[in-house]
């Protein structure tokens, strides 16, 4: 578009072929404004080329773009006419360019996501656990005093039903128990004791070679990845943080050096903001979020 008119229209494919075709026209305009939506992964692919050429843009999150184009609301909705009104509306009322983030920034905020997802895992995962053992072992679970950890996970993947235990010499048993991370002899020999005294009163309702025991085997080694996954985002989280900005946040009271990161590597960089109410808009703050918008602030500062 140029001056308000359409000048030309086409569809692209996303890869490089089409990047380059885009490539090609953008050479023979002078400073040219380039508009699209934000749309999650898929946009991100020419995000990437046009920071790799250097070239400015707006990146426009899709309801804010529904929003400003509602004069130009259409029966049809395409997306020949999206890139239409997008192009209309930069033309008409220029939106502010976007903010090409370091790459320090973007790993941030990759691990976070890595964080997350693993996080909702380990969750999902615990869930599926518990309803196993119901059915496997459930006397188990009184173990220990904390029914979880990557101890209480290996007991549980070692010894899944009350017969497997009972089958198993005290001696091996103890064994097995003394190989894991901080458990002596004296402290083996307890949760020995007490695994085969709930195993003595356990009824279980499915034999030790019901595919129960595979699926409880399954979520136990899928929480020990997704445990593993969480501690690796969060050492890459700490080595790539400012860590100026990591001390002011872990300086707020309620605040611990992994809320710390994830705030860090959710927002990116704070200082690409001009003001609070910019701010604002981006974390959609509300009464809950106050003492981490506090936080945020001293940042600006």
């Amino acid at each position: 578009m140029v001056n308000g008119q359409k000048v030309n229209d086409y569809a692209i494919s996303n890869d490089m072929v089409g990047f380059n075709q885009l490539l090609g026209d953008l050479k023979q305009v002078t400073n040219p404004q380039i508009i699209f939506e934000a749309t999650g992964v898929y946009s991100r692919r020419l995000q990437a080329f046009l920071d790799m050429h250097e070239l400015r843009y707006v990146m426009m999150n899709p309801l804010e773009a529904k929003r400003k184009t509602k004069d130009d609301l259409h029966q049809n909705k395409t997306d020949k006419l999206d890139a239409l009104y997008l192009a209309k509306l930069q033309s008409e009322h220029p939106q502010r360019l976007a903010y090409v983030q370091s790459e320090e920034y973007q790993e941030l905020m990759a691990n976070n996501r890595i964080y997350e997802q693993a996080s909702h895992d380990l969750i999902t995962n615990r869930n599926r656990l518990h309803k196993a053992i119901q059915l496997t072992f459930p006397e188990i679970e009184h173990l220990m005093v904390n029914p979880r950890g990557k101890n209480y996970w290996s007991i549980v993947l070692r010894f899944p039903h009350p017969d497997i235990v009972l089958e198993t010499k005290e001696a091996d048993i103890i064994d097995f128990l003394k190989g894991l991370t901080g458990i002596g002899k004296k402290r083996a020999n307890d949760i020995a004791q007490s695994l085969i005294r709930l195993a003595k009163v356990a009824c279980p309702a499915v034999k030790k070679n019901s595919a129960h025991i595979r699926g409880l085997k399954m979520a136990i080694n899928n929480i020990l990845s997704a445990e593993e996954e969480c501690q690796t985002a969060l050492q890459e989280m700490a080595k790539l943080a400012p860590k100026r900005d990591l001390e002011i946040l872990t300086s707020i009271p309620g605040i611990g050096k992994n809320t710390a990161l994830r705030i860090i590597s959710e927002l990116g960089d704070i200082r690409r903001f001009n003001n609070p109410s910019q701010l604002n808009a981006f974390v959609v703050v509300d009464i809950f979020d106050k003492i981490f918008y506090f936080g945020v602030l001293i940042l600006l500062s």
